[in-house]
């Protein structure tokens, strides 16, 4: 149990972002519009967080949502999106996630799903807030986390910061994360901001 305390509170809801078990960019994706433009590149990333030797993983630019499962087992069902992106983005359509990795374990991870209509994405982006608000209700081990809720359209899930971002702009539900950086809230909320902003694009 002591590891995985310590992978779910140095990690905090980023774990949502990683990738086990995931599908590889090369398969084909869902019809609907292209997440691709709406993903910031590693070095405009890297500026972002003051050009700390972030690079790409081809391993970690996935077309679909992955999981760590081997926790589901432990919590309930309303905590599974912590650590699942395919819970977090359930019935997405095309999807694109990246995750940017330098020293220390330090990551920046990017999830663009895309949904038939904003009205859906928001849907799906109040089913998240739901689980997750009763999930940080119930004194779990391992889930000392708060969710704000910003606007109608934006949430922050919050461990010793808020770093872990989700969006609704235009059809795409947006999940931003950044890790063991002394300013990761700074960070995912700048890069939310470019990827929200293009995302209305597509």
């Amino acid at each position: 149990m002591t590891a995985l305390r310590e992978f779910i509170t140095t990690a905090a809801v980023a774990a949502a972002f990683l990738h086990v078990g995931a599908t590889p960019i090369a398969a084909a994706d869902p019809p609907g519009p292209n997440p691709d433009p709406a993903i910031l590149s590693v070095e405009e990333v890297g500026a972002i967080a003051g050009n700390t030797g972030l690079t790409s993983d081809p391993a970690l630019d996935l077309r679909r949502p992955g999981g760590n499962h081997q926790y589901d087992g432990q919590y309930p069902a309303d905590c599974l999106a912590v650590f699942d992106q395919d819970v977090a983005f359930a019935n997405t359509g095309p999807f694109r996630s990246v995750t940017y990795t330098g020293a220390a374990n330090r990551s920046v991870t990017q999830a663009v799903g895309i949904y038939p209509s904003g009205i859906d994405a928001k849907a799906a982006l109040g089913d998240l807030a739901t689980s997750l608000l009763a999930c940080s209700s119930q004194g779990i081990d391992n889930m000392s986390f708060t969710v704000q809720v910003l606007d109608p359209t934006t949430m922050a899930l919050c461990f010793s910061q808020c770093s872990t971002i989700y969006r609704v702009s235009g059809p795409a539900l947006i999940g931003v994360a950044a890790e063991r950086f002394g300013d990761s809230d700074r960070i995912a909320t700048a890069v939310m901001q470019q990827v929200a902003a293009r995302a209305k694009a597509l």
